[in-house]
C-alpha cells in the first residue's frame, strides 16, 4: 500500500466514525428533547366536566349547563397511573361583582391507588344561574381549573 491509499482509507475512516459521533449525538438530543417534554405533563391532572355520566378520559367537556342538569366531573393524572393523593378537594367557584370566590367545596378522602374520580355533584349546588369555576385540588395542591355556566 502507498501512502496515498493509506491517506484515503484513513479519510474514509475518519469520516465514518464523525458520520456514527453525529448520528449518536442527534440520537441524544432527541432523547433529552423528548423526555423534557414529556416530564412537563407528568402528573398534572386531567379534568372533564359534563352533564353525562363520563366513562372515559376521552369525552370532551361541557362548558354550558341547563339549570336542572347534574354536573358530572372525571379528574385522573397525566401519565401517573394512579392520582397518588389522600384527599381530593372539588372548590366551587361563583362569578359575582367581576370575580370568582369561594362558593362551596366537597372533599374527598381515597386510597393513593385510585385510577380516577368521577361523580357528579349535585344540582342544589349550582341553584343560581350564573358563572362557576371549578378547581381540584390533589393534597391541598391546586392541579385543575375549568369554568362554566349555568343557563335558565
Amino acid at each position: 500500500m502507498n501512502t496515498e491509499e493509506v491517506k484515503g482509507t484513513l479519510s474514509n475512516a475518519l469520516k465514518k466514525n464523525l458520520l456514527v459521533k453525529i448520528v449518536i449525538v442527534a440520537l441524544i438530543i432527541i432523547v433529552v428533547l423528548w423526555v423534557l417534554f414529556s416530564i412537563k405533563d407528568y402528573g398534572k391532572v386531567n379534568l372533564i366536566i359534563s352533564n353525562e355520566e363520563i366513562t372515559s378520559d376521552s369525552q370532551p367537556s361541557v362548558f354550558k349547563f341547563s339549570e336542572n342538569d347534574k354536573v358530572y366531573f372525571y379528574i385522573d393524572r397525566n401519565i401517573k397511573s394512579t392520582l397518588d393523593c389522600n384527599t381530593v378537594a372539588v372548590v366551587i367557584d361563583y362569578y359575582e361583582n367581576n370575580s370568582y370566590s369561594l362558593y362551596k367545596q366537597i372533599t374527598f378522602e381515597i386510597d393513593k391507588k385510585f385510577k380516577y374520580l368521577s361523580t357528579f355533584i349535585p344540582q342544589q349546588y349550582f341553584s343560581r344561574a350564573g358563572k362557576y369555576q371549578i378547581k381540584i385540588l390533589l393534597d391541598g395542591k391546586l392541579m385543575a381549573t375549568k369554568e362554566f355556566e349555568i343557563e335558565k
